[in-house]
């Protein structure tokens, strides 16, 4: 990696590197969306006042709208099944595609400053739904490094994925060089109905420049665990944004265990499905 985007991330706590995130990652992204949410319309037998289109006769470039239609309308019956789509997603064999790029693990291993055969591990990489006006898993100002494996080492990963993302549809924000506050002075929050906010203390915050990241759908953010960090509002009438979140894990770190994974059925048990058959 170049010494000076080094320099920038040690100095600023971030680093937007361009033409990273292929095209057809986003293609390929918006069809799964597509497909998977008639699936789910018909699963579920949910009717709508319009028809929907076959996946292979709509467009990409053409059609961005229609999946937001279409995925606001599943929102609106029953949100939960946005949390099941959402699941799905990120077990598809496109959607491990762009995570393992080649191109983004050289660059967050120069980040870590690891050797090109050291290995990451990849946690929580997630392509976040936010639709206008849901604030249920917006945070405010926090750091990363208590919503991930504790006592790791890790560099965080942020890009717009499907339609780049604006100020009007609530972009990342960052406040620069935060991460030299170390872990700063943040209370625990839990809310019915909302994700746990781990919310960093206003007087600390104000320290800082805070800066809104406007984004290309080319570009990725990559930033120190200790940044203060936040998304923005979606404020636009009907208009979702997509984004990817998510870490990479140095393995080689001293503390450095994997945490158990936890698979719960959506339907019923292996074992219940033994006995109903056997």
């Amino acid at each position: 990696m170049n010494p000076n985007n080094l320099k920038s991330f040690k100095n600023d706590g971030f680093l937007i590197k361009d033409n990273l995130i292929k095209d057809k990652y986003h293609s390929e992204l918006f069809y799964l969306f597509y497909d998977l949410a008639v699936s789910t319309i018909k699963r579920n037998k949910i009717d709508l006042e319009y028809q929907l289109k076959n996946v292979d006769d709509i467009d990409y470039n053409r059609d961005i709208k229609t999946l937001d239609k279409i995925l606001l309308d599943i929102l609106k019956i029953d949100n939960k099944l946005i949390g099941e789509l959402y699941d799905t997603v990120s077990y598809t064999s496109c959607f491990l595609k762009l995570v393992s790029d080649s191109d983004i693990e050289e660059h967050a291993r120069s980040l870590l400053g690891l050797r090109k055969r050291n290995s990451i591990y990849s946690w929580t990489h997630r392509v976040r739904i936010d639709p206008p006006k849901d604030e249920r898993r917006t945070y405010g100002w926090h750091q990363e490094i208590f919503y991930t494996i504790a006592e790791t080492k890790f560099i965080q990963t942020w890009c717009p994925l499907i339609r780049d993302t604006t100020i009007e549809n609530g972009t990342i924000e960052v406040c620069e060089g935060s991460h030299k506050e170390g872990i700063a002075k943040q209370t625990w929050n839990e809310f019915e109905g909302r994700a746990t906010q781990i919310i960093v203390n206003e007087e600390v915050v104000a320290k800082y420049n805070q800066k809104k990241l406007p984004m290309k759908k080319s570009e990725i953010l990559f930033f120190d665990p200790h940044l203060f960090h936040r998304s923005g509002n979606n404020s636009t009438k009907n208009e979702i944004r997509f984004s990817l979140v998510g870490m990479w894990n140095d393995t080689t770190y001293q503390k450095f265990r994997a945490p158990l994974p936890k698979f719960v059925s959506r339907t019923i048990s292996a074992k219940k499905y033994f006995e109903r058959k056997v």
